[in-house]
């Protein structure tokens, strides 16, 4: 055999044992793998599908899976804002339960839904929506014990953590960019001074218009930079389709922002900071009075926990 044949069926050889020692290696891998890892690699395939073709990942499994039990909550903890009927002709109910669901069992494609790993909050631009804003949502809000929480941020400390991923912006009043909210802490209209504090913090996604992918930027809006700094705060390194786990903590009258242990922002109130409460989900901003004409936000929720001490 010539030299040049023995080195061309060596390197056939080795090619072959690398295929193997690299598909055993695999195995191994998926082999040792925790159970949910795996499975949920299997489904952040099937949901990235979904996203883009705006398909629940819910009608993609034979098991259904309930919003209320796959994010832990209940009706004594959060109430579901949502909405029923078709999106280009939805009515908007502040406690999804007045409309005869069942808080355990209610699910809807078109708004809330979940799949074995996240929890899908959908909000079209044009829905009906609260007599307290032009802008519509699918959101939680938060209760004590079944009753709307209030609580006070100089009192205490009052945190939310919870792992979002946005995976589609809608189109906003200019048809150029797309902003939506998936986490607040909301206080009263009017605090006990008269001072119009409402959203205290807003934590938004800003990107283009009906945007699936890419680079976004963190948004920070609402009373704490508006009207205390003088207007919205914008953060670069941010994307559509990745997963970050974000804390909003309230504690002596300073509101802080963190994303994952990294401090991304912090404010010390300058009024009174009575009548708070968290809101968790998708709120889409830039919409007010516009039509319904199919676009969208989609956010993913999921390890949602709230603590008061």
């Amino acid at each position: 055999m010539k030299t040049n044949q023995i080195t061309s069926g060596l390197s056939d050889l080795t090619f072959k044992k690398g295929k193997v020692l690299f598909l055993g290696l695999t195995m191994l891998s998926l082999l040792s793998c925790d159970k949910d890892d795996v499975e949920e690699s299997a489904v952040a395939s099937v949901v990235s599908v979904a996203d883009t073709e705006s398909v629940s990942d819910a009608s993609l499994t034979a098991k259904t899976f309930y919003p209320a039990a796959q994010l832990g909550i209940s009706a004594s903890t959060w109430k579901i804002n949502s909405h029923t009927g078709s999106p280009s002709n939805s009515k908007y109910w502040d406690d999804i339960t007045d409309s005869g669901v069942s808080y355990a069992t209610y699910k809807d494609n078109n708004y809330l839904y979940s799949g074995s790993y996240w929890t899908w909050f959908k909000t079209w631009r044009g829905l009906k929506t609260s007599s307290s804003s032009s802008n519509p949502r699918v959101e939680l809000r938060e209760m004590t014990n079944g009753k709307e929480a209030k609580w006070d941020g100089s009192q205490g400390t009052h945190t939310m953590t919870w792992t979002v991923k946005v995976t589609q912006l809608p189109k906003g009043e200019d048809g150029k960019t797309g902003v939506l909210c998936f986490g607040q802490v909301h206080g009263p209209e009017k605090n006990v001074k008269g001072v119009e504090v409402d959203d205290i913090i807003r934590v938004q996604f800003l990107g283009s218009a009906n945007q699936k992918s890419g680079a976004v930027k963190l948004k920070v809006s609402g009373y704490i930079t508006e009207k205390v700094l003088g207007g919205s705060k914008t953060f670069e390194g941010y994307e559509l389709g990745t997963q970050y786990t974000f804390t909003i903590k309230y504690t002596s009258s300073t509101v802080y922002l963190y994303n994952g242990s990294t401090l991304v922002f912090s404010q010390k109130m300058n009024t009174s900071t009575e009548g708070n409460y968290f809101k968790v989900g998708n709120y889409l901003q830039s919409v007010k009075g516009l039509s319904y004409d199919g676009s969208f936000g989609l956010v993913a929720v999921r390890s949602l926990s709230v603590k008061h001490t």
